[in-house]
């Protein structure tokens, strides 16, 4: 399979959904110390690959939201019966040429080469080509994040959210483009809470890998704590033995 990942590895998961628990994730599961350190620098690699998503995700769904709301405040004059024939037309090039805006920026977001608004991050897209967030010091199962089922990201443009049929010709189709759209922001809406999830988790997986790697280095150090208390305890225990033989 020629799967994708944000990291070095191609590997496949079920889905992760919004509000799951978290994973066990297995740090441990190294062949050496050392080893396991270079995988855990790995895996916070990965984890700050996928917040660089989040971000890109949330600059790309603020540019959206800016247009539509741009877009809503041309179409509501609609809704009034008195409006001029020459008003209405120049509202429509308004909102044509706002919705063509739209389409080109939405062309253009992509992470690391990657575009993440033309459908290739959605749940549906063929599975043999979803994009996959190694999280761990392994490619278990437990470790793996399926950024396609998580974000589930359809193809966003003005054709996919309903809006190449906006009109303000009449109060009723005013209407009717006022209720689209609400239903394109929703949408939207709906892809920000679910780029939000994956941040926590993100977030909650970080804070153990830096614990894990924390406990990595103090386990490193140990041997030589204890090898400083043994030198400590001999050459304590010989002066003792000195001063009773002065008494």
């Amino acid at each position: 399979m020629n799967q994708k990942t944000v990291s070095n590895s191609v590997l496949k998961i079920k889905a992760i959904k919004s509000g799951s628990d978290i994973p066990d994730l297995e740090f441990l599961k190294s062949t050496s110390q050392e080893t396991s350190i270079k995988s855990l620098d790995q895996a916070v690699h990965n984890i700050l690959l996928g917040m660089d998503l989040v971000s890109e995700l949330e600059n790309a769904y603020g540019q959206i939201e800016s247009i539509l709301s741009q877009v809503k405040e041309w179409v509501s004059p609609g809704l009034a019966s008195n409006l001029e024939d020459s008003e209405k037309a120049t509202l429509e090039v308004k909102v044509a040429l706002k919705l063509r805006e739209l389409d080109r920026s939405t062309e253009t977001f992509e992470h690391k080469g990657q575009k993440t608004l033309d459908g290739s991050l959605s749940a549906s897209f063929k599975p043999e080509e979803h994009s996959y967030l190694i999280v761990g010091t392994n490619g278990s199962p437990q470790n793996r994040i399926n950024l396609n089922t998580c974000l589930n990201i359809p193809c966003i443009n003005s054709k996919s959210l309903g809006l190449g049929s906006l009109s303000i010709q009449s109060p009723k189709s005013g209407l009717k483009a006022l209720m689209i759209l609400e239903n394109a922001m929703a949408i939207i809406t709906r892809m920000k809470q679910r780029s939000s999830a994956l941040e926590t988790h993100l977030q909650e997986i970080q804070r153990r890998l830096d614990t894990a790697i924390e406990n990595h280095h103090a386990a490193n150090s140990a041997p030589t704590s204890y090898e400083q208390a043994q030198e400590f305890l001999h050459a304590a225990s010989d002066f003792i033995k000195k001063q009773r033989r002065v008494v």
